[in-house]
């Protein structure tokens, strides 16, 4: 039952001790307060151990999480994303060094390797049969945040391909060689406007206008601070605004937390 709903079904009878009343409005208050607390603690403990613990200890503090209650859907979904944020926050502040964000990283995606079957075997089994491809741009450091919206991309029942590290004459034989709804490029790194203006020219010189070209990554939020433009036809991180401008249709498989 929700808060609104307890206080309602008290309010309902005709007589209430106040007492009682104010009681129970102090409890539902700290309910409210806990879920927030249980909320940033969960991140710090995430952030701790996947920056300082071996991956065993990381694998653990996710099972235990999960035996808590918490859904595969919020910590993949929401936990993950936010703590791989926090990560490149503090490396841009010079709280964490290279070596020190790259491991965190490594450790996140191994995370995600580990639960991803879990998170999807909760899911509606659904291929609706739409087709993207999703690339990472040469020169991107860190490829979390394009593992993690192959995950969601796919749980949403499309066929996402994720292609890392490729070479030019391999990304053009795919993409004459497959028909793609969508080609998605995701970059986080504001000085990479200009390998993406290149990789979507590549791209649109093989495929032409027919197939849409979307970009997103952290570089969304910061992109125009440079003043430049990037050639691409939508810039958004949320991948259902993405697939609905597109009229690409997805199941909507989205997980309570």
């Amino acid at each position: 039952m929700s808060s609104a709903q307890e206080l309602k079904k008290v309010e309902s009878v005709s007589l209430v001790n106040p007492l009682v009343l104010e009681t129970l409005e102090k409890l539902i208050d700290k309910k409210k307060s806990t879920a927030k607390v249980a909320f940033n603690s969960d991140l710090q403990k995430i952030y701790s151990t996947v920056t300082q613990k071996p991956f065993i200890a990381a694998e653990s503090l996710i099972k235990n999480l999960i035996d808590f209650g918490r859904s595969i859907g919020l910590i993949l979904d929401t936990y993950f994303p936010i703590v791989a944020r926090r990560l490149g926050d503090h490396w841009v502040s010079d709280k964490l060094t290279f070596a020190e964000v790259t491991l965190a990283l490594a450790n996140l995606q191994l995370l995600n390797s580990k639960f991803e079957p879990l998170y999807l075997s909760g899911l509606k089994n659904s291929q609706i049969g739409a087709k993207i491809l999703l690339v990472v741009p040469k020169g991107e450091d860190h490829t979390f945040g394009a593992i993690s919206v192959t995950r969601k991309l796919r749980s949403m029942g499309t066929q996402t391909i994720l292609l890392l590290d490729y070479q030019n004459k391999e990304l053009g034989d795919l993409i004459l060689g497959e028909t793609f709804d969508l080609i998605g490029i995701s970059s986080g790194n504001n000085f990479m406007t200009e390998k993406i203006n290149a990789l979507s020219t590549f791209l649109t010189s093989r495929i032409g206008k027919k197939i849409p070209i979307a970009l997103g990554g952290n570089l969304v939020s910061t992109y125009k601070q440079t003043n430049e433009i990037l050639n691409v036809d939508l810039i958004s991180t949320n991948p259902e605004f993405v697939l609905d401008s597109l009229g690409i249709k997805y199941v909507n498989n989205k997980q309570t937390t």
